[in-house]
């Protein structure tokens, strides 16, 4: 079920802040074992997500339909953010953060080509006459 920019920018707000505050509430035991640093960096990649979603909501709130997230600035923004949140958490954390942030970002391009990208034309069969 798709929402307004609006309000799915007001959940991927939400969201993020609640991950975030979520991360540094549990921030001690999220650091103690080797698995709970790798869910660590799970929790921050959850929050690249959700700030990712909210910063491409807002710009299209702001400047219109059609308007897409670049690399440089938002998509590093949201990286470096979440980075630091996991580093907050571990240092083990910002590495697993940094892989679980590149995987969903590639699916999430995956399926924004799907639902905006523009359809491919299809193939013509070329069909070549006999010569006689």
């Amino acid at each position: 079920m798709a929402v307004s920019t609006n309000v799915s920018f007001l959940l991927s707000s939400v969201l993020a802040i609640t991950t975030l505050a979520a991360s540094q509430t549990f921030k001690a035991q999220l650091a103690e074992t080797k698995g709970m640093t790798i869910l660590g960096g799970g929790v921050a990649s959850l929050f690249f997500m959700f700030v990712l979603t909210a910063i491409g909501n807002l710009e299209d709130i702001l400047m219109g339909k059609g308007f897409e997230l670049q690399l440089i600035p938002e998509v590093a923004f949201a990286l470096t953010l979440s980075m630091a949140v996991a580093g907050s958490i571990h240092r083990v954390s910002i590495t697993c953060c940094l892989i679980f942030s590149l995987v969903i970002l590639y699916f999430m391009n995956n399926i924004s080509q799907k639902t905006h990208g523009v359809p491919e034309a299809a193939p013509t069969k070329v069909e070549k006459k006999k010569r006689r």
